[in-house]
């Protein structure tokens, strides 16, 4: 028996799929059914894996007449508005949030100015939640603190959604002052926030946005009742100061009066050599115009004292190893004594 198609003939058995070298019919009493690509026979099958295309909607493999449009392909029964489900393959479309859809569907959404949910499809007729430029309705999400469906008061941070109270409670800033969530522009300062108008001074209730302040045990103060409250006095002048203090000799100066008290020069807490007598400060230069008995003396009560110091301090040390010592002796003990219970017991 010879086959004769439009390429050739065929043996019938030469006759079979290019693929899988199968024949076109499992029935001697049926025709045979074959797909022709690039004037070569296929199975349904092979041919089907091979160079069918995908239906949009349905998934399945397209055989015979394909619907091309918006960049995919689909059946000609499957290619229908996807709010009505009028076929559309003979009839004009719109294009709507990537999805075909019919003009009379198309002049509704127009008149009433809706959206359509790009998850099920139906019309938002309340509040439209837009996502990566695609509008859904609010129930699709659900909040990411306590997994409830959102409804119309959304709120966003950082591309994630939360409900009203979760928000208000978790994530928004609440001011240290009122005690109410912050819905715009937040203070921050020493971990906690404020509403630019309650960010006062704790004395004068002064503002305090774009100004100096300083804080006293987590308090914001102006400048002024920072230093007239907390300040520090300095001994030489008598007032006090906000500012960085030197402190010597169990006083404090302002660093533009910490003067030496033979000759008034400015000495530097870091830079100049400053010498003690009779609880005062002195530079190196009038101590070297002490008398040198004056001089040993000095010399012999800092060293006295550095002595002191020293031996206080190996005390200490010696009375804090001894007190830990003891404690370890008492763990120990009562350990063996806990030991012996259980193998008593």
């Amino acid at each position: 028996t010879i086959i004769s198609t439009n390429e050739g003939h065929w043996h019938e058995e030469c006759f079979v799929c290019v693929q899988c070298f199968r024949p076109f019919k499992d029935d001697p009493s049926q025709e045979s059914v074959f797909y022709e690509h690039e004037d070569r026979p296929y199975c349904h099958n092979c041919y089907t894996v091979n160079f069918a295309p995908m239906c949009f909607t349905c998934g399945g493999w397209v055989i015979g007449r394909v619907i091309e449009a918006l960049d995919v392909k689909w059946h000609p029964e499957c290619f229908g508005c996807y709010m009505c489900g009028a076929e559309l393959c003979e009839n004009g479309f719109f294009k709507h949030n990537g999805r075909p859809i019919c003009i009379d569907c198309h002049d509704l959404l127009k008149k009433r100015k809706m959206h359509i949910c790009n998850k099920c499809d139906t019309p938002i007729e309340d509040y439209v939640l837009w996502h990566l430029k695609e509008p859904y309705h609010p129930y699709h999400f659900s909040c990411q603190i306590c997994y409830k469906p959102l409804d119309s008061k959304i709120k966003e941070k950082d591309n994630t959604y939360y409900c009203q109270l979760c928000y208000d409670t978790e994530i928004q800033d609440v001011c240290a002052a009122c005690k109410k969530a912050i819905d715009g522009r937040a203070i921050k300062a020493v971990d906690k926030a404020w509403c630019p108008e309650h960010f006062v001074c704790y004395a004068c209730e002064r503002p305090l946005t774009g100004e100096k302040f300083m804080l006293h045990e987590k308090v914001p103060y102006c400048q002024f009742h920072y230093t007239k409250l907390f300040g520090v006095r300095c001994f030489y002048c008598d007032n006090r100061s906000s500012m960085q203090v030197i402190k010597v000799l169990n006083k404090n100066y302002c660093e533009n009066h910490f003067f030496c008290s033979g000759c008034d020069t400015l000495l530097e807490e870091q830079k100049s050599k400053v010498i003690e007598m009779d609880q005062k400060p002195y530079c190196r230069h009038c101590y070297d115009k002490f008398p040198a008995d004056m001089r040993r003396k000095l010399l012999e009560t800092a060293n006295a004292a550095a002595k002191n110091k020293k031996a206080t301090m190996k005390k200490d040390k010696e009375k804090k190893a001894s007190l830990k010592k003891k404690k370890e002796d008492k763990k120990k003990a009562d350990k063996e004594i806990m030991n012996a219970t259980q193998a008593a017991s």
